[in-house]
């Protein structure tokens, strides 16, 4: 099979990480990848901050499960098992990774989400053909309007964070496959 496909295949979340630390090198290499990732109209305007300091990652995954569980009652989103996990102290959203990579758009992109969707994505597949896993962690949202984390990362107060890829070495190796669907195909005019 095609390497570039079976790295697509392959990839799954990983939530359990060894302590080994992912070297600068290959992090500058990734992060490479996602600035190559396509981009609406060539604006490569997506910037990228790297936290590799364990007493920082949980200080944001605090900040961050505070964040989401006010982002909650806001919506008025009720769900009492989640709650329960972002109110444990023991729960960390970054699952002790030791890096995350955060991606913050610009002023100047017309599709900021696409962006750094595709960003991300080129992320996480480069990351899964190194031997490192990765997460999208949705949790960490809220850190784009906290004015300390925007400060500790040096974020311009007109770039928004769109992104938060953990990554790191399997603790576990990685997650089995798992039986997928096909893709539903609604129409195909020829």
């Amino acid at each position: 099979m095609n390497a570039v496909l079976e790295n697509i295949y392959g990839r799954r979340s990983v939530r359990s990480y060894s302590d080994d630390p992912v070297p600068d090198e290959i992090i500058d290499e990734l992060i490479k990848a996602g600035f190559h990732a396509a981009n609406g109209l060539n604006a490569q305007k997506l910037r990228f901050s790297v936290v590799s300091n364990k007493a920082k990652i949980k200080e944001y995954s605090d900040k961050g499960k505070a964040l989401f569980l006010h982002y909650m009652k806001d919506a008025g989103m009720e769900n009492e098992g989640l709650e329960n996990n972002l109110k444990n102290p023991g729960f960390n959203i970054f699952y002790d990774a030791p890096a995350v990579i955060f991606i913050y758009s610009s002023p100047g992109i017309l599709t900021p989400a696409e962006d750094a969707s595709l960003a991300a994505g080129n992320i996480m597949l480069a990351a899964r053909s190194l031997g490192l896993g990765t997460c999208w962690i949705g949790f960490a949202t809220g850190l784009g309007a906290d004015a300390g984390f925007l400060k500790d990362n040096n974020v311009p107060k007109d770039n928004t964070l769109l992104a938060a890829i953990i990554l790191g070495y399997p603790k576990n190796g990685f997650p089995g496959k798992y039986e997928r669907e096909e893709a539903t195909i609604l129409n195909w005019i020829r």
